[in-house]
């Protein structure tokens, strides 16, 4: 089909086709996520593109673009046609925190983009293989101070990177950062040897605990996580004042039609209420995060400055 009708079938189906009859012809839409595969971001992407795909009634598929926390993938779909086919899975790294961590950014989170749904929220955890010295906080803390020079961490992404940042400046830790381009990698070195600790998402990094490969020493969030009951929270053990957690949602670029944002973000919400997301969520240690495209909307100036305020509080200067 062609011209008027087409684009009206592409509407309906929830793919912005205000310029033209794409995806009547076939065309598939692409949600792309700014971090490697295997993080809980891509995995969290791949289902909700999947899901998409089978209630649209047409393909949808995921491109990784990772580097710069999120920032490679968030300037590709800034810069691309605003008619729905092209979609961002953000999060609070592209949307709250770049800003502050980067002098220059080659996107506006807030101006470039339309708000489509809030997906999941998710905590960090502090993560050290089972052979190391230390088994809490405390014990870490003073295992630092101890070695010549202190100890070495990583992390890849930008929640891992403050969570660790603020740790050493709230206890006095002494650690070298070392970043990677995703939690996944930076686990791989600890479990090598080459790291003393890790911060790292919830979900893969107590993968690799129940494997047996690390041991967990402390979530992030307000309180235990029920991925993880046997671990404290950073809070509870008085470290931080609050929880620092991670959040994605779906944004388009800015100027994709309304009727189009509507429509992906009443499927998305559908979705999030199927069994199988709510098992994906409960699998990964998240949460749903409802946010509807206002709310969403409002929501990315408010984490630019939540997340100033962390960034400022760990020490970080911009690169």
């Amino acid at each position: 089909m062609t011209g008027r009708r087409g684009a009206m079938l592409g509407l309906l189906s929830g793919v912005a086709l205000a310029r033209g009859n794409a995806t009547a012809q076939g065309r598939s839409a692409t949600i792309v996520v700014g971090f490697p595969p295997g993080t809980v971001s891509d995995l969290t992407t791949r289902f909700l593109a999947e899901r998409l795909a089978a209630r649209l009634g047409h393909p949808v598929q995921v491109e990784n673009r990772p580097g710069a926390d999120g920032g490679i993938g968030a300037a590709a779909v800034a810069r691309a046609r605003p008619d729905g086919t092209t979609l961002l899975y953000a999060t609070n790294s592209s949307h709250g925190a770049n800003p502050s961590l980067y002098r220059s950014l080659a996107y506006d989170p807030v101006a470039d983009f339309a708000a489509i749904h809030g997906i999941a929220r998710q905590a960090t955890v502090i993560v050290a293989r089972t052979d190391a010295p230390f088994r809490t906080i405390a014990a870490l803390v003073e295992a630092s101070r101890a070695a010549p020079g202190g100890l070495t961490w990583g992390h890849g992404n930008t929640s891992t990177h403050v969570v660790g940042a603020m740790l050493a400046t709230r206890t006095g830790l002494r650690a070298e950062r070392v970043p990677f381009r995703g939690n996944p990698q930076s686990l791989t070195e600890l479990v090598a040897g080459r790291l003393d600790f890790a911060v790292a998402d919830l979900f893969t990094g107590m993968e690799q605990v129940k494997a047996g490969a690390l041991r967990a020493l402390a979530v992030s969030g307000a309180a235990r996580s029920a991925l993880a009951p046997e671990v404290p929270s950073l809070v509870e053990l008085g470290v931080f004042e609050t929880e620092i957690v991670a959040w994605g949602g779906l944004f388009a670029p800015a100027g994709t039609p309304e009727p189009v944002i509507l429509r992906l973000a009443a499927t998305v919400r559908e979705i999030l209420s199927e069994p199988g997301m709510q098992a994906l969520l409960a699998r990964t240690g998240a949460e749903v995060f409802p946010l509807g495209p206002e709310e969403l909307a409002a929501h990315v100036p408010a984490e630019i400055a939540r997340w100033a305020r962390y960034i400022a509080t760990a020490g970080i200067e911009k690169q």
